[in-house]
């Protein structure tokens, strides 16, 4: 039986890997500047020659995204989902190039300061929330099958530091775990991904709960709004559920051989006994 880790490394195609790369860059970058423009430590002057750079990687943030969704496409079999995370990042792209060469055109003021602080701020969020959803599709669809007990699987992979994206935040979930969890074939990092996520979906302003149990043909992962009383803490990391989010979970779900059923202040993942 295999036991191996729930690691996964990315498909080493030269270009997408390029991609990949100058979109995460570049969204670095941008969250930088987020921080410094936040900051009333950092004043305009230390900002401005900033901007030109930010600005600067606009056009290939916009390229490797295209690149990106093209090299993506095959294996998801279904474009509209990344149609959408497209078209919700290409406009904050767009919007981001225009307010940046406005700025750059004159030294930065306490209005303009003001303002690129709240821009800098959603657009960055925003622009993070899309790139994760790219990512959780890219592992759904492309990630190796592994024999695992999906309980590790979230205990190992929830809390874990993120790889090649940006987490706003960590929030504490509660995870119940019922008798008799067999191990499955598992896209490990898919099923951590796609759990992170719903638990997003279901806890912006409370404790969620994660309960796995055993059923007659598939073990259940139900995310519920609020946690049952016991189980153990579980850290999830959050990146901003956006209005992609949800046709980008349920693709991901069954691009990882789950069945994703969506319910009254829960969302449950059934994960067959069989492959």
């Amino acid at each position: 039986m295999d036991r191996s880790p729930p690691s996964w490394i990315p498909p080493q195609d030269d270009a997408v890997g390029l991609a990949r790369g100058t979109l995460r860059d570049a969204l670095g970058a941008l969250g930088n500047l987020a921080q410094l423009a936040a900051s009333t430590r950092v004043g305009s002057k230390a900002i401005e020659p900033v901007l030109p750079d930010v600005l600067a990687s606009s056009g290939p943030m916009r390229q490797a995204l295209r690149a990106l969704v093209e090299a993506l496409s095959p294996g998801i079999g279904d474009p509209e989902v990344l149609d959408q995370v497209e078209g919700f990042m290409l406009p904050r792209i767009d919007e981001l190039e225009t307010e940046l060469a406005g700025l750059a055109r004159e030294p930065l003021r306490t209005p303009s300061r003001l303002g690129l602080d709240r821009l800098l701020a959603r657009l960055s969020a925003e622009l993070d929330a899309g790139q994760a959803l790219l990512e959780l599709l890219e592992v759904a669809s492309l990630e190796p099958f592994v024999t695992l007990s999906p309980p590790e699987v979230l205990r190992q992979r929830l809390p874990a530091a993120p790889s090649g994206k940006r987490r706003r935040e960590q929030r504490e979930a509660r995870l119940v775990v019922g008798e008799s969890i067999p191990e499955l074939g598992l896209r490990p990092r898919a099923l951590s991904a796609v759990v992170g996520t719903l638990l997003e979906m279901v806890g912006s302003d409370t404790v969620p709960g994660i309960l796995v149990k055993t059923g007659t043909s598939a073990v259940e992962i139900e995310v519920t709004r609020t946690a049952p009383e016991g189980g153990e803490p579980i850290a999830y990391s959050v990146y901003g559920v956006i209005p992609p989010t949800t046709a980008a979970v349920l693709t991901a779900a069954r691009l990882a051989g789950q069945t994703a059923i969506a319910g009254s202040g829960a969302m449950r993942l059934r994960l067959p006994l069989r492959r």
